[in-house]
């Protein structure tokens, strides 16, 4: 039976898997996390999607890109500071 594991760094959850006492690595994944890093970076969802290969930005960011706890945060983070701007 798989078990997926969690590496730091890694943004996909499928990368790895045990199967059967052996350790399975899909590269497709690291795709995902190239995604997601890119955009946490700032690059734009069209020169990643292009990087890619994609038909579109939107494929890319609905299929490719994950969003991480730290992006949670930091959106909650810029959302404090305009409230407290505005107040």
């Amino acid at each position: 039976m798989a078990q997926t594991i969690a590496l730091e760094g890694i943004i996909s959850c499928s990368v790895f898997h045990f199967h059967e006492d052996t350790l399975i690595f899909r590269f497709h994944e690291l795709r995902h996390t190239f995604a997601t890093l890119a955009i946490q970076q700032g690059v734009d969802a069209k020169t990643i999607s292009s990087i890619l290969g994609h038909y579109s930005a939107g494929f890319t960011l609905d299929t490719y890109t994950h969003v991480t706890n730290e992006m949670q945060k930091e959106a909650a983070q810029r959302m404090g500071a305009f409230i407290a701007q505005a107040v």
